[in-house]
């Protein structure tokens, strides 16, 4: 997909025609197993060629100069969608994915206070992850620090050792750790890494995530170590809004049922 012409040439264009689009994940709290948050995942709805997965685009936006404004298109979604929930009496945090080459950008922080602004929605309520495809540029850290101060949650993305999360937390104001499916998908069995990484979170007073996790004897060992919430297919795919509202209206409800 990544030698193909027609991505770079139509991907600018995609997030002005609309065909950038968010669907919701969500994340549950370990203790409660309600839930806590919502990930925007970028889906590209090409009128042509249907439905493509980010990992056939995010690529190559990044390094085609697409980036920023793709990344403008979910923020925007994730603002849009979490000052709908409010309006409904929905109190839940909005997390959206942030690369590298968007914080490089000396303008982002502007950028998301920006969209923040347009759909009133409180800083308090919204979490950017960074994701690990390469370093977060050193102008980054004044960015970052400068909306941290003002209630956003800066998370680390896919984190796989306590290693690297030291040397992607250097210097930036983060609030959370996303321990990595390639870590989660060894439990319970093997649970060194994981117990290292909450034990690592704790420690600095950060907010554990445990991504993918897709069966019960995950879970259980997800809470045994202490994870403070989890996100993953056994608490439900990502889904569009209108889909997500259903279900978080049923689970105010009552008590819910999985979607396996």
């Amino acid at each position: 997909m990544r030698s193909e012409q027609w991505v770079i040439r139509e991907l600018p264009r995609a997030a002005a025609r609309g065909e950038i689009a968010a669907v919701f994940q969500s994340q549950v709290d370990a203790t409660s197993g309600d839930t806590a948050a919502l990930e925007a995942l970028s889906r590209w709805y090409h009128p042509e060629r249907g439905v493509i997965p980010p990992q056939d685009f995010i690529p190559i936006a990044e390094e085609s100069r697409s980036m920023d404004a793709l990344g403008d298109a979910m923020l925007r979604a994730a603002c849009r969608y979490g000052a709908a929930l409010l309006a409904a009496d929905r109190r839940i945090e909005i997390a959206v994915n942030v690369a590298a080459v968007q914080l490089a950008n000396a303008g982002f922080a502007d950028g998301v206070l920006r969209r923040l602004g347009e759909f009133a929605h409180p800083p308090a309520l919204l979490t950017l992850e960074l994701t690990e495809s390469r370093p977060s540029p050193a102008s980054a850290t004044d960015e970052l620090h400068r909306l941290r101060a003002l209630g956003l949650g800066i998370s680390l993305d896919d984190v796989r050792t306590v290693d690297e999360a030291e040397f992607r937390a250097r210097g930036l104001p983060i609030s959370e750790v996303k321990v990595d499916r390639s870590v989660i998908e060894r439990l319970p069995e093997d649970d060194e890494v994981a117990a290292a990484l909450v034990a690592y979170a704790r420690r600095h007073g950060l907010r554990s995530v445990a991504e993918g996790v897709e069966n019960e004897r995950q879970w259980d060992a997800v809470r045994r170590l202490g994870f403070d919430r989890a996100q993953g297919f056994l608490f439900g795919r990502p889904i569009r809004p209108e889909q997500m509202s259903e279900r978080l209206a049923a689970e105010a409800a009552g008590p819910g049922q999985r979607e396996l």
